[in-house]
């Protein structure tokens, strides 16, 4: 059976961060992009 006690490990902490560092690089790349002339998606 599942464990009832569900506290966040230090692995959940990892993902979120990683997950916040490829949404800040994305950002990123659009803003980088946009100097070169990208208006994004057609």
């Amino acid at each position: 059976m599942s464990q009832p006690n569900s506290d966040p490990t230090v692995y959940d902490g990892l993902m979120f961060i990683s997950l916040a560092a490829v949404i800040i690089g994305i950002i990123f790349l659009v803003l980088t992009l946009g100097e070169y002339g990208w208006s994004g998606p057609a």
